[in-house]
């Protein structure tokens, strides 16, 4: 068993991005377009004490990484504007994408951050505003800051200057892509960026096949799994933990819960992963991690991390779990009935770099 504690934000595949132009092997996936989404070459140069690359919003709009598609990622960047600067991300071309931008001029009212989506080109800024859509935040004119914007499951999250708690949190908009390239821009005066970092954060697993209910004062092993005759698909995208809860009246007892991943070749990846109670892993059959809590914790979706030896084709993951009842001895009270309180667990999967 290969078992991994992850005590800080680790993502397996970290990308990180250089907007010098020295170094010509990251920045040659960055492509600037002028207003006119026209291509243009950028100039790196110091502002204030940092080399950086400068958009002027109208001979240099934007720059782009067509090199790869994010679906929830991180991105960090120190930023100077003298009107407006943003990200856009999911971009599916120039006039579609989501976008998230700072007004400097107006550091310390409402209108600081906003979030648009882009439909067809249209900046859409009176239709999504405060206090869902804008936030304060303490930032200045053509000084440096630094911005933390982060998408996991259609939640955006925005840190300023290394904040711990978010100056922005929302849901994301639907639109017709939920993955796409990243874009830096600029409007209606100079934007200066320097020190852009992207990670990718691994995709949270939703869907699952999960068996009947079994009793929770017994042993199970992968004999048992194979014997189950009925499972029932469960995908609640919206909501990254799977709660077990939900899907039994009366939850006091074990759950199995499988998933088939294809992989193109025998390659090893990562499963980050977190859990209440009591939890077995099988790959193909065979245990990869058994523990059990005897504490309850708040979940975090990089507390362990095993590493996964895919075989090229399907490969069945199978999880044995039940809740927190043996903490409490026969469960904790409900209203008059002893039960799980927390039962369930997060999951995400990506593949390893070796």
């Amino acid at each position: 068993m290969k078992m991994l504690k992850i005590k800080s934000f680790i993502v397996a595949t970290l990308f990180i991005f250089s907007l010098s132009l020295q170094a010509q092997n990251t920045l040659k996936d960055w492509q600037a377009f002028s207003e006119n989404n026209e291509p243009v070459s950028l100039a790196e140069q110091t502002y204030k004490e940092k080399t950086c690359v400068k958009l002027d919003g109208k001979k240099e709009a934007i720059v782009i990484n067509k090199a790869k598609n994010y679906q929830n990622f991180r991105i960090e960047f120190d930023v100077a504007s003298q009107v407006m600067a943003g990200v856009g991300f999911h971009v599916k071309n120039e006039q579609n994408y989501q976008f998230l931008y700072f007004r400097p001029g107006y550091g310390g009212t409402q209108e600081a951050i906003q979030y648009i989506p882009i439909y067809n080109g249209g900046l859409s800024w009176v239709l999504y505003h405060y206090p869902i859509y804008e936030a304060k935040t303490d930032i200045k004119s053509l000084e440096w800051f630094h911005a933390t914007i982060e998408v996991r499951n259609k939640i955006l999250k925005v840190f300023v200057n290394h904040k711990k708690e978010a100056d922005l949190t929302l849901t994301l908009l639907d639109t017709d892509t939920e993955s796409g390239n990243i874009l830096l821009r600029s409007m209606f005066g100079d934007s200066y960026f320097a020190n852009v970092y992207i990670q990718e954060i691994p995709k949270t697993i939703t869907d699952w096949s999960i068996s009947e209910q079994l009793p929770r004062d017994k042993s199970y092993d992968y004999s048992d799994v194979k014997k189950m005759k009925t499972w029932t698909k469960i995908n609640d995208k919206r909501d990254e933990m799977v709660n077990l809860k939900r899907y039994f009246e009366y939850p006091n007892g074990t759950v199995f819960t499988k998933k088939t991943v294809s992989s193109d070749a025998d390659k090893p990846h990562l499963l980050y992963f977190d859990f209440t109670g009591k939890l077995q892993i099988f790959l193909n059959g065979k245990e990869v991690f058994n523990y059990a809590k005897y504490k309850l914790d708040r979940l975090d979706n990089y507390e362990n991390c095993i590493v996964l030896d895919f075989k090229k084709g399907e490969n069945e993951l199978v999880f044995i779990i039940e809740g927190d009842a043996f903490v409490f001895g026969k469960g904790f009270n409900s209203m008059g009935r002893f039960q799980h309180q927390n039962w369930g667990f997060v999951a995400s999967l990506v593949e390893k770099n070796r």
